[in-house]
């Protein structure tokens, strides 16, 4: 089964690309990550835990989490040289086309017909000019 991530996982997991060398504590994640969301994405793969700042538990990325994001692990995303953009859907595990729901069709926008309207008396000498 695929798990669509949610707003606040995506937050979290951008803001732990930024330096993923390091096991941020939760003092330095972002605000609103709480306990379920931790714990949802490190069961997931997507997150590791480890010995953060000042002996207290810290999170990290995963190969599995760039996979998610980009749909490479970090090794591979240097390695072509070209630019890299993160996928539209991100989900575990990863869907590499995002899912194509059709346009919806509706009424089309009606154009308005313009309505003008006489000068008011006091106006009207600017129009001679």
């Amino acid at each position: 089964m695929t798990h669509v991530l949610s707003a606040r996982e995506r937050k979290l997991l951008q803001h732990l690309e930024l330096d993923d060398e390091v096991y941020q504590i939760r003092g330095k994640l972002p605000v609103g990550t709480g306990e379920i969301t931790l714990d949802r994405l490190t069961k997931l793969g997507l997150l590791e835990t480890g010995p953060g700042r000042f002996g207290e538990i810290g999170w990290r990325l995963t190969e599995d989490g760039w996979r998610c994001m980009y749909g490479k692990p970090k090794s591979e995303l240097g390695a072509e040289g070209a630019p890299h953009h993160p996928l539209k859907v991100w989900s575990w595990p990863p869907t590499l086309t995002a899912p194509r729901v059709p346009a919806r069709s509706g009424p089309r926008l009606k154009t308005v017909t313009p309505r003008l309207s006489e000068l008011a008396p006091r106006l009207s000498p600017l129009r001679k000019r």
